[in-house]
C-alpha cells in the first residue's frame, strides 16, 4: 500500500512539472520567459560565420572588430529586430543593417578578414536601447575570436596557380575549398598525407580526368566532392583529414610526370599540421 501511495505522488508530481513546463506550441518554457541567461552555442569560422544560440529571441546581432562589444566605429556588422523577435541563428552577412553601422560610425562589412579578431554579441531591446550599457547574461552575451580562414602551407611546383585553401564551417559541418587563378585549367588533382613531395603513394584523395580530355577542373573545388569532369580514383575517407600535415598536387596536360621542385604544369601546396589543431 505504501508503494502504491509513493507511485501516485511520483505521477501527480512529474504530471505537475509537465504541466507548468508546456507553454503550448511555439512558445517557451512557461515559467521562463525572460529568466534564461543567453548563451552562445557556436561561432562558425566562416568568412560569413554562423551564429548559434539559445536562452532566446533577441533585439540585435553584432560583430566588432576587436575584442569589445560596442556600438562604435569598430562595429562591421549588426542585425536589428523589432523588438526582441531575432531568434535561433543567423549568419554574418545577411540582412545587415549597414545604415545603422554607418550611424554608429563603424564600416560595415559584407565577410570577415581571415587573421582577424572579432567579438560576436547579442543584446535584448533593453540593452541594446541601452547602448550595450548594464547588461548581464540575461539580456546579453558575447564572445572573441580570431578568423582562422586560411589553411597554413607552402607553395611549391613550376605552374603558380596562387593556390590557398579555405576553411568553411557551418553548423551542419565543415568544408574545405581549393581555390586558385580562374584562368587556370587542371586535369588531376591529388592530396597524399605527409609533409614530403607530391606523390602517388599515401593518397587520400585523386580525381583525375579521362586521356585525351582538356583540362577541365576549375577552381574553385571543394575537397572530397565528386567532380562531373574527373572520375574519383581515391574517394575522400568519412574521417576527413586529421592532424597531420598533408600535400595537395594538382597538373595539367603540360606537366612532364616528374614531382621535382619546380616541375612544369604541377602546382602542389603543402598543408601545415597545425592547420588541424
Amino acid at each position: 500500500m505504501k508503494n502504491r501511495i509513493v507511485y501516485v505522488v511520483l505521477a501527480l508530481f512529474g504530471a505537475g512539472l509537465l504541466a507548468a513546463c508546456d507553454g503550448g506550441p511555439g512558445t517557451d518554457l512557461a515559467g521562463y520567459e525572460g529568466q534564461r541567461p543567453l548563451i552562445l552555442m557556436k561561432v562558425t569560422q566562416a568568412f560569413t560565420p554562423d551564429i548559434q544560440w539559445v536562452g532566446g529571441r533577441v533585439a540585435a546581432v553584432g560583430v566588432n572588430r576587436g575584442d569589445r562589444a560596442a556600438l562604435d566605429s569598430t562595429l562591421v556588422w549588426l542585425m536589428r529586430g523589432d523588438g526582441n523577435t531575432i531568434g535561433s541563428h543567423v549568419t554574418v552577412g545577411q540582412e545587415g543593417r549597414d545604415d545603422l553601422v554607418r550611424q554608429f560610425g563603424g564600416t560595415p562589412l559584407d565577410s570577415l578578414v581571415d587573421g582577424e579578431t572579432y567579438t560576436f554579441w547579442l543584446a535584448e531591446e533593453d540593452v541594446f536601447a541601452a547602448g550595450l550599457a548594464g547588461a548581464d547574461a540575461f539580456g546579453f552575451a558575447d564572445t572573441t575570436l580570431t578568423m582562422g580562414l586560411l589553411l597554413r602551407g607552402t607553395i611549391r611546383g613550376g605552374l603558380d596557380a596562387g593556390l590557398r585553401v579555405v576553411r568553411e564551417e557551418r553548423l551542419l559541418g565543415t568544408r574545405y575549398i581549393v581555390e586558385w587563378n580562374p584562368a587556370v585549367k587542371f586535369r588531376q588533382v591529388a592530396l597524399r598525407k605527409g609533409a614530403g613531395s607530391p606523390g602517388f603513394t599515401g593518397l587520400v584523395w585523386h580525381i583525375a580526368q579521362d586521356p585525351g580530355t582538356p583540362d577541365a577542373i576549375a577552381s574553385p573545388l571543394v575537397i572530397g566532392d565528386t567532380v562531373d569532369v574527373a572520375p574519383t580514383a581515391v574517394a575522400w575517407p568519412e574521417s576527413g583529414f586529421e592532424p597531420d600535415s598533408y600535400v595537395l598536387w594538382m597538373t595539367d596536360s603540360t606537366w612532364d610526370g616528374s614531382f621535382g621542385l619546380r616541375a612544369p604544369g604541377m602546382a602542389a601546396f603543402t598543408i601545415f599540421a597545425t592547420s588541424f589543431e
